[in-house]
């Protein structure tokens, strides 16, 4: 058989087997997935692969649903990066060979498998929308199979990755809202080449990195850092809701109640700001000035990221956290390695040291933490109007109707707050909140 199949009966003829490898190329590298389109489908039932059209200049067309219907009789359907494919494919038993990847201390510098020709098409005719639908099948075929070729070592060592595979789907769909736009400030504000590889229909699309060591998704395409706007007008103006108000939800010391659950800590008042609380430990009075409380910040983040100093080390808060930073060192030392709270193996390192370790465990328990409460929030929010288009970490901001009410506002916020956590609320029609 050719490693074309280009028709629905050289397609039937093909046998499930028991695991496959597939890789989709969309339209282009350089175009978000929300637009773009899939060009072909590489699969591979590990004895050959094959090349399955769907808009190729070269080939004929299969339907999509036809080629995800043959992918989903498969048990188990190995990728790389399990959300850029959920654009093209609803995959049933999808293994992301990218956690398997970090697992086994892989950089993903050594997947690198493109073509001289790629390479050369895109140096020359990058900005075009559809070049990967003119450079040659053969070339596609290369690519893909150097890949599968690269991670066929990987199969069969899949960890549990329930929690990373449920970040992908979570942040896929934030990511899948689009965020309105003002195309002319964005251009004051912003250098970036071809606009119209991530934007469209005044809607700008952020794309979320879940391969990070810590866990932590970032959030940058073309230039743009979604997770890390300037908090100034000039760079927020642009980004507008398209509804009637951007809702941000912050949450009150984050980091410090999800410390305070993961070691069985208590504060006084959960309702009250965990930083108020601790500053009148810290300076021994009931009523702090403005300037105490911002310096109890500083004094609790320098305790959690730089050490706890001798003089708060018998606090009942920094004392158990002083055990628990001590647990996680002693195991990652004794065993070579750190299952954190997602799930993802945290590998030995020279250049780690216990307060960094720490960091990264923090980091990750809030992505675990952000998927349930995306997860929740995605469930209510079906139907309604409103949507959720960013997560900057500890923020949620919403594109807001007034069309869902004031008991969309409250259940949001029920939702959040679940659990310990308290937010804080803001209101703009802009991203700017002055």
């Amino acid at each position: 058989m050719y490693f074309i199949i280009e028709t629905s009966e050289q397609l039937s003829k093909l046998s499930p087997s028991d695991s496959c490898f597939i890789q989709v190329v969309s339209s282009s590298d350089r175009y978000h997935p929300r637009l773009s389109r899939c060009s072909l489908v590489y699969y591979n039932d590990g004895a050959k692969g094959y090349i399955l059209p769907v808009n190729h200049s070269e080939g004929f067309s299969l339907e999509i649903a036809q080629i995800q219907s043959f992918i989903n009789s498969h048990k188990k359907v190995y990728l790389l990066d399990r959300k850029y494919h959920s654009y093209f494919l609803q995959i049933d038993n999808a293994i992301d060979l990218n956690f398997i990847r970090m697992d086994q201390g892989i950089e993903a510098s050594k997947l690198e498998c493109d073509t001289l020709v790629h390479r050369d098409f895109y140096m020359r005719m990058g900005l075009m929308p559809n070049l990967n639908e003119i450079i040659p099948i053969t070339k596609h075929y290369e690519r893909c199979q150097c890949l599968y070729n690269k991670v066929e070592s990987l199969f069969d060592l899949e960890n549990d990755h329930s929690v990373l595979d449920r970040a992908s789907e979570a942040y896929g769909w934030v990511e899948k809202q689009g965020i309105a736009i003002n195309e002319d400030l964005l251009d004051d504000a912003y250098t970036v080449q071809s606009k119209s590889s991530f934007i469209k229909d005044g809607l700008i699309y952020s794309y979320y990195n879940m391969y990070n060591t810590t866990g932590r998704p970032t959030n940058s395409f073309n230039g743009v850092n979604f997770v890390a706007v300037p908090k100034t007008e000039k760079f927020r103006q642009c980004f507008v809701p398209r509804h009637d108000y951007f809702i941000e939800f912050d949450f009150d010391a984050y980091h410090l109640r999800l410390i305070a659950q993961q070691i069985g800590h208590e504060f006084e008042d959960q309702d009250q700001s965990i930083h108020a609380q601790l500053g009148r430990i810290y300076f021994g009075k009931e009523e702090l000035t403005e300037e105490e409380y911002h310096k109890s910040k500083e004094i609790t983040f320098k305790q959690l990221y730089g050490g706890i100093e001798d003089q708060y080390k018998e606090f009942p808060f920094f004392s158990k956290l002083g055990d628990f930073i001590d647990e996680i060192w002693k195991r990652y030392k004794r065993d070579g390695s750190l299952i954190l709270p997602t799930g993802t193996l945290l590998r030995k390192n020279p250049e780690m040291n216990k307060l960094k370790l720490f960091n990264y465990w923090v980091q990750n328990l809030e992505t675990k933490n952000n998927v349930q409460k995306i997860e929740r929030l995605r469930e209510y929010m079906s139907g309604k109007t409103s949507q959720l288009v960013l997560i900057t970490y500890d923020a949620f901001l919403f594109d807001y109707s007034i069309d869902d009410g004031k008991e969309f506002l409250i259940r949001v916020k029920q939702i959040l707050e679940d659990r310990g956590f308290k937010v804080k609320h803001k209101h703009s029609k802009d991203y700017f909140f002055k």
